[in-house]
């Protein structure tokens, strides 16, 4: 079965002379190279790291895709990727040359409602030192985050979040003016 996905895109380190903006230039090349094909790419924008006061401002971006590759395989391919280009997973919501969310997928619950609810529910006090080990899908935080649903909202303003109900516009109607003010289209 083919299911379209989105993946959401970040940096905010340089690679050896290539720009955060460039470093998803090139990630969004490699993705095209896999399984994953593309359909659509959002505009790109920068952002202060989050939380604030974290790192260099961000660079995001999210993409969308058509797979006949599960979950697992598509995170699998995404994470490749990310090692290509010099990622390291130490820090939780550290710097980074390269973030390649899968933060949807169809209309899939991963691995299932409750434990989807867990994460989404998860107090911010503990977020920083809890981190699910298995996908989660779609992202418990997802609709917290404008640099996320922003971009999102450029390719798909009419997905429906799967557990919320609501579509990405409806989602975006109740982020903080801050949050998405601090957003510079680039």
């Amino acid at each position: 079965m083919v299911m379209s996905a989105f993946i959401a895109l970040g940096s905010n380190l340089n690679l050896e002379g290539f720009s955060s903006q460039e470093l998803l230039e090139e990630a969004i090349r490699e993705v095209g190279k896999t399984n994953l094909k593309l359909q659509a790419i959002s505009r790109f924008f920068k952002n202060p790291a989050f939380p604030i006061g974290s790192g260099h401002d961000f660079v995001n971006a999210a993409i969308k895709v058509r797979t006949h590759e599960n979950a697992q395989n598509a995170i699998d391919q995404l994470h490749a990727i990310e090692k290509k280009f010099g990622r390291s997973r130490g820090q939780r919501w550290g710097e980074r040359t390269l973030d390649l969310d899968l933060i949807a997928f169809g209309e899939f619950i991963k691995p299932n409602k409750s434990v989807y609810l867990y994460w989404h529910n998860l107090k911010k006090e503990n977020q920083i030192h809890e981190a699910p080990s298995d996908l989660i899908l779609p992202h418990p935080r997802m609709h917290e985050r404008a640099f996320v649903l922003i971009p999102l909202l450029d390719i798909a303003p009419n997905w429906i979040h799967p557990v919320l109900m609501k579509n990405t516009s409806q989602l975006c109607d109740n982020l903080d003016n801050e949050d998405i003010s601090a957003l510079t289209c680039i």
